[in-house]
This record gives structure tokens, C-alpha cells and sequence, in this order.
């Protein structure tokens, strides 16, 4: 990913909250992308990784069995990015009947109460 200039890994990922963008890993030998910052390819073992930037679109892949309406506050979730990778995150507060399985979700970055930031998704209209 071009004007990165640090090699530490969660420095590249946190920067990348820091301007929106939600920063992922892929492997240079399989092509295989990493949600969690990384120092060695669950695939293939490659140690050479380059930064790319996700669109922040995916789908709610699965949500927890305990779910119910009164739940969703916030509520934790996998999501499929459209690049290809799953990773677990946070949904923001919505109304119920906007999250199910399948439900096209958008990228947020949200400030935790110590100040840190993290990935959030919104459900979006289809």
C-alpha cells in the first residue's frame, strides 16, 4: 500500500482506523487476506505480506445463537468483507429487523471508552 512508512503491523491497522479505512493483510505468495494483523500465512506459511484497503462493504456472515431483538444495542457479529476475508466485529446500534444473515453492512470507525479505535459496522439498505 503506497505512503506506508512504518513496518509494524498494528501501527499500519491502527493508522488505518485512525483515517476510516479498515487496513487488511495479503499474502504475496498465496493471495490469502488476514483480517487480524499478522506475521505469519495461516496458508502457506509466507512471511511477506502487503497492505491493501478494504471498501468497508460486506454481509453479516453469521451472529451469535443468543441474539435476540432486545440485543442489539451492539451486538457482535462475523462479517464477509467484499474482499473476500471474514473477520469478527461489533454492529452498530440499529433496529432489529435490519440485521439477519445476509444483510449488507458498511464500515464505521468507532472510538472505544479508552479512547482506541476499532472497526464497526453499519446495516445498510439492500
Amino acid at each position: 500500500m503506497a505512503g506506508v512508512t512504518t513496518t509494524d503491523p498494528a501501527e499500519v491497522y491502527r493508522d488505518g482506523l485512525a483515517h476510516g479505512e479498515l487496513r487488511y493483510q495479503r499474502c504475496q505468495w498465496c493471495a490469502t487476506r488476514f483480517s487480524q494483523v499478522s506475521l505469519l500465512c495461516a496458508t502457506c506459511g509466507g512471511t511477506d505480506f502487503v497492505w491493501e484497503r478494504s471498501s468497508g462493504h460486506g454481509r453479516i456472515h453469521a451472529l451469535p445463537r443468543t441474539a435476540a431483538p432486545a440485543d442489539w444495542q451492539e451486538c457482535a457479529a462475523v462479517v464477509e468483507l467484499d474482499e473476500g476475508f471474514r473477520m469478527q466485529a461489533r454492529l452498530a446500534p440499529t433496529a432489529a429487523h435490519r440485521i439477519w444473515r445476509g444483510a449488507p453492512v458498511q464500515l464505521e470507525v468507532a472510538e472505544t471508552h479508552d479512547g482506541s479505535l476499532r472497526p464497526l459496522f453499519r446495516p445498510v439498505a439492500a
